[in-house]
């Protein structure tokens, strides 16, 4: 193979591998738009529990003796675990959505760049080629 044939193919390789990324960074916005508008509130990601009252989780408790009886919690505590865990979502919601802009315009950016750099090179050095 020649220094030519290399370059030329260099060139088409990370031109597809750009089409690529740009795809990823399409569905990524594609993702948070469908997210932003179709949901009443922005979803946790990876299947969070989106109920703090049913929550699986039990709440912070002390390690009692087997022998001894642990007091319950208060309405008070729990009230305090309830709001500590809707503020949690709150920010878990706002992080995921901040990580999906930024995986969407950088996805997309990096892609449209790439094969606007590499696509015409790879486009010239071909036509020279087969001159």
């Amino acid at each position: 193979m020649t220094g030519r044939r290399i370059s030329i193919t260099y060139f088409y390789l990370v031109s597809a591998i750009s089409l690529v990324v740009l795809v990823i960074g399409i569905f990524h916005t594609v993702t948070f738009i469908v997210n932003s508008t179709m949901y009443e509130k922005y979803p946790l990601r990876w299947g969070g529990v989106d109920n703090c009252e049913d929550s699986p989780y039990s709440f912070a408790k002390p390690i009692m003796p087997a022998e001894e009886k642990g007091a319950t919690s208060s309405a008070e505590e729990k009230e305090k675990a309830l709001e500590v865990c809707r503020k949690n979502q709150e920010q878990e919601r706002r992080q995921h959505r901040v990580e999906d802009i930024k995986n969407a315009v950088t996805f997309s950016l990096v892609g449209i760049l790439l094969f606007s750099i590499h696509f015409p090179i790879a486009l010239k050095r071909s036509n020279e080629a087969n001159k």
